[in-house]
């Protein structure tokens, strides 16, 4: 009997680790320039949201704790009309470990100024692949597979593959809604071209790019600062092709956008043949941070 108990102990304590989820997302959803009648509905939005990204299994894969993807979201309510159909703008972001520290690289950000969708204070939320069951869920799958894309991207040469492609479908599913198209949000900063972008053999070179920053540089850090510091420079110097052929592309654009404080702060303790090297490069493919990075010199 006491071996019986041993054993279920055993296997019960396997279970959260096999069953764990993959995403700890923090969420806020805000409407500072509203007066709402009911201000509890951002509360109520805001956990749901939270809950339904943080329970659900998002992969096959087994996750520990100190595994999972941090993901945020900040939604900022513009119009609320109804009380239940919402016209807001969100900014998302989501974080891997750097291996050999306590430091969280930022993998993915983005800003997305076209989002709309239905909500009925205290509906549950559900969600199907291949299928749109739910306005906002849609939307909030959507941006977890881009998040997973760009995490196992991180870890494996294009390992976010099938998570794109997921986020692809969804993407194929809600054309002609407002949001999704490609002409919506403001020039080439929408969904479609972000999901566009992704899939497109045209920019996998930025993928790997992900890839080579964070697994043969990031991940390096600790054992060689130098070697780790001299791959992530490779890595950023493998885009010069494509900014040749395409300068004003999106994904390399989140890649900068992304990385820019990050890089700042690992170049400013080069030598200085080093950071004149990196500046160059940055001013060029990046003009619209120029002057962010000359804080590389001090």
């Amino acid at each position: 009997m006491r071996k019986i108990s041993l054993l279920l102990c055993v296997f019960l304590s396997l279970l959260p680790r096999l069953s764990a989820q993959e995403i700890k997302a923090n969420v806020q959803v805000i409407a500072p320039s509203l007066q709402l009648t009911n201000k509890q509905i951002l509360t109520t939005i805001q956990n749901s949201i939270q809950q339904f990204i943080n329970t659900r299994k998002w992969t096959e894969d087994a996750f520990e704790a100190r595994e999972k993807i941090e993901m945020s979201m900040f939604f900022e309510v513009k119009k609320l009309n109804n009380a239940s159909d919402f016209v807001a703008t969100l900014q998302v972001q989501s974080t891997r470990p750097v291996f050999g520290s306590n430091y969280k690289s930022t993998v993915f950000s983005f800003n997305d100024e076209d989002i709309a969708f239905i909500y009925r204070e205290f509906e549950p939320l559900d969600y199907q692949d291949n299928q749109n069951v739910n306005d906002l869920t849609s939307l909030l799958a959507f941006y977890v597979y881009i998040a997973l894309g760009y995490d196992y991207d991180s870890f494996g040469e294009l390992g976010g593959t099938q998570f794109f492609q997921k986020a692809q479908n969804i993407g194929g599913l809600m054309q002609g809604k407002p949001g999704w198209n490609q002409g919506d949000g403001k020039g080439q900063r929408n969904r479609f071209n972000l999901i566009d972008g992704v899939n497109n053999n045209r920019f996998l070179v930025a993928r790997k790019l992900t890839y080579l920053y964070h697994r043969k540089g990031m991940d390096r850090m600790s054992e060689n600062t130098d070697l780790a510091r001299a791959e992530i420079t490779a890595s950023i110097k493998s885009l010069e092709e494509l900014f040749t052929l395409s300068p004003n592309n999106l994904i390399t654009r989140i890649f900068f956008s992304t990385k820019w404080p990050e890089i700042v702060e690992i170049y400013k303790q080069a030598p200085v043949i080093e950071k004149n090297n990196i500046l160059e490069l940055l001013r060029k493919m990046d003009s619209q941070n120029s002057n962010r990075y000359e804080k590389i010199k001090a």
